[in-house]
């Protein structure tokens, strides 16, 4: 078996399934989405977090090759626990197959923007 079939097995078999809206497209794949902490201490927008906070708002989103986002990260992703915009996201590739696809995804806050997003106090 392949990596890229190994690794599509246990997605299919283990992962979430999860809702991808991107590029005015609709598709239900199966993904695993974890919390994740940043190894420095700096987080987007580089704004300082004391030793040992996690917020838990920042998720990794792997996935086998059925979907590749665009790039005009546009993309959500909603999950049983919430929905999410993708803020980055990349493939993973060997010999030009698709291995996986893994993206970093933000909560989408009740206003419509990302996580994060500080707009509003550069504004002020």
């Amino acid at each position: 078996m392949s990596a890229a079939a190994t690794v599509s097995a246990m997605v299919a078999r283990y992962g979430e399934r999860v809702r991808v809206t991107d590029d005015g497209r609709t598709a239900y794949v199966s993904a695993f989405i974890q919390p994740l902490r940043r190894r420095h201490r700096l987080y987007i927008n580089d704004t300082y977090i004391p030793a040992g906070y996690f917020d838990n708002a920042y998720r990794l989103y792997i996935s086998d090759g059925t979907h590749i986002f665009s790039k005009d990260r546009t993309a959500t992703v909603e999950t049983a626990q919430g929905a999410y915009t993708v803020v980055c996201a990349e493939v993973f590739s060997v010999s030009g197959d698709v291995i996986y696809v893994w993206a970093i995804l933000s909560p989408i806050c009740e206003r419509g923007e990302a996580y994060g997003d500080d707009d509003d106090q550069r504004a002020g």
